[in-house]
């Protein structure tokens, strides 16, 4: 290499490294594994990068994660060829209903087709929304701490935008009941909206 190759390599990397640098020290702070933590496993999504997601349903229409601020939620990443994501759905389905009226809101994130999320959804009578995530979002997984991206994987973000609970592997309706009381408790038995 000339030495005027060295000198573009070198400038090139001190400048890659400078702009990686200052794209850490300037975006939003780290949204933190609040309460349980999973092995210290950390969250790089900010509230507002988390807010600002967007899946479709199986309509095609896009759904912002936005939309469900203020109210505790469970986001359940599943896929219809996993069998431990298709045996915790039904208990989903009957916690979703015995806490919808306590500010709580589950949210599915299928790591899968359209069609297949919605055969799925109609055949099982889902109560909540699924979403088309696909395999795209399995850096959102590992960013919302599962750097496995193995499924299924469940968060539960509080109203205040902090994930107040991560769970890998499937969770049963004892399991869901017994977090969400924990985590009602905490909030007063009810989330509280965010002001603004």
């Amino acid at each position: 290499m000339t030495a005027w190759g060295r000198r573009i390599f070198v400038l090139t990397l001190l400048g890659a490294t400078a702009f990686a640098g200052w794209f850490a020290a300037g975006g939003p702070p780290p949204l933190p594994l609040a309460g349980d933590s999973r092995d210290g496993q950390d969250i790089t999504l900010s509230v507002d990068q988390f807010y600002a997601l967007s899946f479709a349903d199986s309509d095609g229409h896009q759904q912002r994660l936005g939309q469900w601020r203020g109210k505790l939620l469970v986001v359940n990443f599943w896929a219809t060829w996993c069998p431990p994501c298709r045996k915790e759905i039904p208990d989903f389905v009957e916690v979703s209903r015995e806490y919808a009226d306590r500010g709580v809101q589950f949210i599915g994130l299928g790591i899968d087709s359209a069609p297949n999320v919605s055969r799925f959804a109609n055949e099982q009578q889902v109560n909540y929304p699924l979403l088309v995530a696909g395999a795209g979002s399995l850096p959102i997984m590992s960013a919302l701490g599962n750097p496995s991206m193995a499924l299924p994987y469940t968060l539960m973000v509080g109203a205040d935008g902090q994930v107040r609970h991560a769970n890998l592997g499937p969770m049963d309706s004892d399991a869901l009941r017994d977090t969400l009381d924990r985590l009602l408790n905490r909030s007063g038995g009810r989330t509280k909206p965010l002001p603004g």
